[in-house]
């Protein structure tokens, strides 16, 4: 066996583990969204009470979010952010007991910059439904969704 042989095997194998890293995270962010607008299920919680998580969407499609509120928190912050004014989506905030707290555009804060961000005071403990509707997308857009629970 060559240097050279032992090289080029060695590149081959990097490039594949480049194109799976690659692949890997917009696979499993696309496969997070729902076209059937149905619950997609519950948001991932590493610390027990924040998460954020990269999805995508298309023009008409709504994507719903659930997150868990403990018991004994004075602060919910949700963050939708989808980088960009050139897209407009909106964000529905509903209760754990089924009640619209909030409807939210782009412009919510006076800003038209890609982005809903509301904090809630002694939100209710249970889970929060998040809907996300693509008003008026080109093609498919990638958005981050941050959800904090504080004490």
């Amino acid at each position: 066996m060559s240097y050279r042989w032992i090289l080029m095997k060695i590149s081959r194998v990097i490039g594949l583990l480049a194109v799976i890293a690659f692949i890997v995270p917009m696979v499993s962010a696309t496969g997070i969204g729902c076209e059937n607008d149905r619950p997609v299920g519950l948001l991932s919680q590493m610390d027990g009470y924040g998460t954020r998580e990269f999805f995508t969407i298309t023009q008409g499609e709504t994507d719903t979010l659930l997150f868990n509120v403990p018991a004994g928190m004075p602060f919910l912050n949700v963050d939708l952010n989808w980088f960009t004014p050139d897209h407009s989506l909106r964000l529905e905030i509903y209760r754990p007991d089924g009640s619209l707290y909030g409807s939210y555009y782009d412009n919510y804060d006076g800003y038209l910059n890609g982005r809903i961000r509301v904090d809630i005071s002694s939100p209710a403990s249970g889970t929060w439904s998040l809907i996300v509707y693509g008003e008026s997308v080109t093609g498919t857009i990638m958005y981050a969704l941050n959800c904090n629970a504080y004490v």
